[in-house]
């Protein structure tokens, strides 16, 4: 299988593994039948911006490409988009991951962490403010790989697996006195025993200093 830029692939609703243009795996060991569900959700994440790839048309398409099972190509694909801005992305999720009934969420991640049973999760949190300023929003290695909004605003894409940003600036006018409401959709693992391993603390929290120089995974 070739994907462009990363594949999340789940069997009835529980992950089997992650595949992408900067990991080496793209084979996995299934276990299909005609009642079996396959679902490869896919992440764009943008264009590349330098080397020779800028100008290989093969190397900048997005989607997946030859994907085949016992050597057998798979065809006639269901396939939609979905829009991490719109206000029910919670809905398009649940509605196209198939929940497995005995989900175990036994695979892991590329960096070693147990994927989420079940596939994609969204997490929400409610911040009461006197008052409003410019900040940061510090993702802790609690959180894996995915998106973050903050009052139906998406701020961006945060990666800690991989570094070596652990910090997305907000500012002062997206935010109110009063309720905020925080979205995050995790892609991939949600691993809150970290940060207790690590000395405590929250595993997502405003700060006004920016952590932008933290560890580099390549593996991630």
């Amino acid at each position: 299988m070739t994907v462009h830029d990363r594949a999340f692939i789940l069997v009835d609703g529980e992950y089997v593994g992650v595949a992408g243009r900067t990991k080496k795996k793209d084979t996995f060991t299934l276990e299909l039948d005609v009642k079996k569900s396959l679902l490869i959700l896919v992440e764009n994440m943008g264009y590349i911006g330098y080397s020779h790839a800028m100008a290989d048309y093969n190397a900048q398409f997005k989607g997946i490409e030859g994907v085949a099972v016992g050597g057998v190509e798979l065809v006639g694909w269901k396939h939609w988009s979905t829009d991490i801005r719109n206000p029910n992305i919670t809905n398009d999720l649940e509605n196209s991951v198939e929940k497995s009934s005995d989900s175990t969420g036994s695979s892991l991640s590329p960096t070693g962490k147990p994927l989420l049973p079940g596939g994609p999760q969204i997490f929400t949190a409610t911040l009461i403010l006197e008052k409003t300023a410019d900040t940061f929003l510090n993702f802790t290695e609690c959180w894996s790989k995915g998106f973050v909004s903050v009052n139906g605003e998406l701020l961006g894409r945060y990666w800690p697996d991989a570094g070596p940003q652990f910090s997305l600036f907000l500012p002062g006018v997206w935010l109110k006195e009063g309720v905020n409401t925080i979205t995050v959709i995790e892609l991939q693992s949600f691993t809150p025993e970290a940060i207790t391993a690590t000395g405590g603390g929250d595993c997502l929290y405003i700060t006004d200093t920016p952590y932008i120089d933290g560890p580099v995974n390549p593996d991630a």
